[in-house]
C-alpha cells in the first residue's frame, strides 16, 4: 500500500511524539536519580562538617579537662576542691551542665552541682573506676531516661599527679540541648534531619523532634544492631519518622558516636518536577512547530523538492557533472539549486579549507583552555599565599608576646619549680610554633625566580609542617642528611615535591603495625648533582603500576583519598629545573621516591 508523504509525515510525527514523551519520562527518571545522588553527596559532605564540629568541641573539652586536672588541689583530691576549681566550668556559656571528681576507685564521688537523679545520677561508679583503671579518656553512655526532660554525656579524664600516678577521675557533663540547637541551625533542605547515636543505636541528639527520639533506639534491638564502623558511608532508607531519606554516615571516634545526616528524597522529586515540566513544554512546542512547518513545506514545494532531491542524489553518488539551470517558481528553491551547482564546482577546495580551518580552530581552542587553566591556578596560588602570609603575620605577634612574658616570669626567683617547668614548656612550644609560622610565610610567598637552595633546608622546612602528624601516627622517621651543595631552584616548589613524597610515605606505612612504621629521608651529593630520597617500609607499588606513577590523575589510593596529581606535579617541577625524578623498590619491599638536581 502506497502512503502519501503527508500521511507519512503525520505518522512519523505521532511516533516521534510518543518516543520523545517516553524519552522525557526516562530522562526525568535519570534526572531524579542524579538528584538523589547529588543529595547523597550533600548529606555526606554535611556529615563530615558535623563530625568535624563535634571533634573540635570534644578536643576543646579535653583541653579544658586536662588543664583542670593539673590543678594541685584536684591532684591531692583536697576537700572542697571540685566546687572551688570546677565551678566556673558549669557556667551556661561553657556548655557543661555539671562536673564530677572521683578517686581512683570511684569510692569518693563529688559533684560541683547537685546531680539530677534522672540524668547525672545515673552515672555508674563502676564506669568511673574503669576510666581510672584504663588511664584513657572516655565518653559515658547517654544519661537520662527517654522520658527525662534533659540528657547529657560525661567526658571523663584520668587525674595524674606529678609522679605519674592516676589518683582519680575528672568528668564533665556535656549540655546536649545546646548541641541540638546547633544541629537545628545547620542549613539543610526542609525535612532534613541530623541524628547522633551511640554504639547501642540510642539517639544522643537529633535536630528534629528531639524530645520524642532522644534516649530511644533508632531501630531494632541492641542485639540486632550493626557495629558503628560497619554502617555504610551513605545509604537510602526510611527513617523512624516514616520519611524516606538519603543518609550520609560517619563515626566520631571519641564517642564513639554515629553521625547521620538525612535529606528527604522528596527534595530530589521537587527539584526534578520543574525540569520535567520545562522540557515537556519545550519538546511539545517544538514538535508542534516542526509538524506544522513540515506539512506546509510538503504542501507547497513537494514537486520542487523531488527535483532538488534527485540532484542531491547525483552529488551523493559522486557525480559532479554540471547541472542545467532551471527555475522552480520559488526563489528559495532556485537558490538551493544554484547552491548545489556551486557546491559541485568547489567541493574539493571547500573540504580542504574546512579541514584546515577546523584544525587551526582546535589548536587555538586548546591553547586558550590551557592558558585559562594556568591563569586560574596562578590566581588561586596567589590568593592562598596572601592568606597564609597574613594569618602567619597575625599569629607571630601574640606568639612573641607569649615567649617574652614566659621568659620574664622565669626570671622571678619566687616562681615554684613546677611552674618554671611549665613556663619552659611554653617557651619551647611557642618557639616551635613560631618556626612553623616562618615556614608557612616562606611557603606562601609567590616566588618564581630560582635561587640557591640546600636540600637540608627544604627537608627541615617540611618536617616543621609534618613532624607532629608523624609523631601522632607512631611513625619512626630517620634522617640521613649528607648534602652540602646548593642547587638553583624555587624553594617552595622543592618543598612541595618533598611534601608529596613524605605524605605518600606516611600513607604507605600507617596501615602497618606500629613497630614497622618507618620512613627514612636521605640527602647526598654527587659529582655535579644533589640527590634526595624518601624511603618507606610499606608494600611498595605493584610492578604493573610503576610505569604510570607520574601520569596525571593516576593513583593507587581508594576513591576519594587521592587526586593522582601529586606525583605528576612533582614530575613537572623537577623536569622544569633540569633534574631527574623516579621510583624504585627498596630492599625491604617498600617504595623509594627520589629526585636529583644539578648543583650550581
Amino acid at each position: 500500500m502506497v502512503v502519501s508523504l503527508r500521511q507519512q509525515v503525520l505518522a512519523i510525527s505521532a511516533a516521534l511524539t510518543l518516543v520523545v514523551i517516553a524519552a522525557l519520562f526516562y530522562a526525568s527518571r535519570l534526572t531524579y536519580e542524579e538528584q538523589v545522588r547529588q543529595l547523597q553527596d550533600e548529606a555526606t559532605a554535611m556529615t563530615s562538617t558535623v563530625v568535624a564540629y563535634l571533634e573540635r568541641n570534644i578536643q576543646a573539652a579535653d583541653s579544658v579537662a586536662e588543664t583542670a586536672a593539673r590543678h594541685p588541689d584536684l591532684q591531692r583530691l583536697a576537700p572542697g576542691a571540685p566546687a572551688r576549681v570546677l565551678r566556673p566550668l558549669t557556667e551556661p556559656e561553657r556548655g557543661f551542665l555539671n562536673a564530677v571528681v572521683a578517686d581512683a576507685g570511684a569510692r569518693s564521688v563529688s559533684w560541683v552541682l547537685p546531680p539530677a537523679e534522672d540524668v547525672e545520677g545515673q552515672l555508674s561508679r563502676e564506669w568511673l573506676a574503669g576510666v581510672a583503671a584504663s588511664g584513657r579518656s572516655a565518653a559515658s553512655p547517654l544519661l537520662g531516661s527517654p522520658d527525662s526532660r534533659a540528657h547529657s554525656i560525661v567526658l571523663a579524664h584520668p587525674i595524674i599527679n606529678d609522679q605519674g600516678t592516676i589518683v582519680g577521675v575528672l568528668g564533665l557533663a556535656v549540655h546536649l540541648e545546646l548541641l541540638e540547637v546547633v544541629l537545628r541551625r545547620i542549613p539543610l533542605p526542609a525535612g532534613s534531619v541530623i541524628t547522633v547515636t551511640d554504639e547501642r543505636s540510642v539517639v544522643v541528639a537529633r535536630s528534629l523532634e528531639s524530645s520524642r527520639y532522644v534516649g530511644r533506639p533508632v531501630e531494632g534491638t541492641p542485639a540486632t544492631l550493626r557495629p558503628l564502623r560497619e554502617v555504610p558511608g551513605r545509604d537510602l532508607r526510611t527513617g523512624v519518622d516514616g520519611v524516606e531519606r538519603v543518609f550520609g554516615n560517619a563515626v566520631v571516634e571519641r564517642g564513639p558516636w554515629l553521625v547521620s545526616v538525612g535529606i528527604p528524597t522528596a527534595v530530589a522529586a521537587a527539584r526534578t518536577v520543574p525540569i520535567y515540566r520545562r522540557d515537556f513544554t519545550i519538546v511539545l512546542g517544538a514538535m508542534g512547530v516542526i509538524l506544522g512547518l513540515g506539512l506546509f513545506l510538503v504542501h507547497r514545494w513537494l514537486a520542487a523538492l523531488h527535483e532538488v532531491g534527485r540532484a542531491a542524489e547525483r552529488v551523493a553518488k559522486g557525480d559532479l557533472s554540471p547541472l542545467e539551470p532551471r527555475h522552480f517558481g520559488s526563489s528559495e528553491i532556485d537558490q538551493l539549486h544554484t547552491g548545489i551547482v556551486g557546491m559541485i564546482n568547489s567541493l574539493r577546495e571547500a573540504q580542504e579549507a574546512v579541514a584546515a580551518q577546523m584544525s587551526e580552530e582546535r589548536r587555538v581552542r586548546e591553547e586558550k583552555e590551557s592558558l585559562q587553566r594556568q591563569l586560574i591556578r596562578q590566581e588561586r596560588l596567589a590568593a592562598i599565599g596572601v592568606l597564609v602570609s597574613g594569618v602567619a603575620h597575625e599569629l607571630n605577634n601574640p606568639l612573641q608576646a607569649i615567649m617574652g612574658f614566659a621568659e620574664l616570669l622565669q626570671l622571678h626567683k619566687d616562681v615554684p619549680e613546677p611552674v618554671r617547668q611549665d613556663l619552659s614548656l611554653i617557651r619551647r612550644e611557642s618557639a616551635r610554633a613560631s618556626g612553623i609560622i616562618r615556614n608557612l610565610q616562606r611557603f606562601g610567598r609567590q616566588t618564581s625566580e630560582p635561587s640557591p637552595v640546600k636540600l637540608s633546608d627544604v627537608v627541615a622546612s617540611v618536617l616543621e609542617l609534618r613532624q607532629r602528624k608523624i609523631e601522632s601516627q607512631g611513625i619512626r622517621l630517620d634522617i640521613e642528611d649528607q648534602s652540602e651543595a646548593s642547587v638553583s631552584a624555587v624553594f617552595t616548589e622543592l618543598q612541595q615535591v618533598v611534601l608529596n613524597f613524605l605524605i605518600n610515605a606516611e600513607q604507605a606505612v600507617e596501615v602497618l603495625d606500629v613497630p614497622r612504621r618507618r620512613v627514612k629521608i636521605r640527602t647526598s651529593d654527587g659529582r655535579n648533582s644533589a640527590r634526595l630520597e624518601v624511603e618507606d617500609h610499606g608494600d611498595g607499588v605493584p610492578p604493573m603500576d610503576e610505569a604510570k606513577l607520574f601520569q596525571p590523575f593516576f593513583t593507587t589510593k581508594p576513591v576519594g583519598e587521592g587526586t593522582g596529581l601529586g606525583l605528576s606535579v612533582s614530575y613537572g617541577i623537577i623536569t622544569s629545573h633540569g633534574g631527574e625524578i623516579g621510583y624504585r623498590r627498596s630492599h625491604t619491599g617498600g617504595a623509594i621516591f627520589y629526585f636529583e638536581l644539578p648543583t650550581r
